[in-house]
């Protein structure tokens, strides 16, 4: 009874997947394929493929997102770096400012 409704549960999460996943793979795509796939679509929604390595390591992977994605992710890592860099907006007391009391 059990490893029926499983089973049951199994198949349906198989199914389910399988149907949510109708994007194509554009990391396993040859250049050619990514070319006739950016075929007629508009400049932003065209895929484009990066080969990145990680800051921890020298192992490249293949990065592929649409134009307009690249753009958004960039503009998050620019705010990310304005925020980061920023100088504090509060001020110290003199006493800090100016070190300690010379005799």
């Amino acid at each position: 009874m059990y490893s029926m409704k499983f089973l049951l549960l199994v198949f349906l999460a198989i199914i389910v997947s399988s149907c949510s996943s109708n994007k194509p793979s554009f990391t396993s795509m040859s250049e050619l394929e990514l070319a006739e796939y950016n075929r007629g679509l508009p400049p932003e929604k065209q895929v484009f493929c990066l080969q990145e390595a990680d800051s921890s390591t020298y192992i490249r992977r293949r990065s592929c997102q649409s134009f307009e994605d690249w753009v958004q992710q960039n503009e998050r890592a620019a705010m990310t770096l304005d925020v980061l860099n920023s100088r504090p907006s509060f001020s110290l007391p003199s006493s800090i400012q100016d070190g300690p009391a010379r005799n």
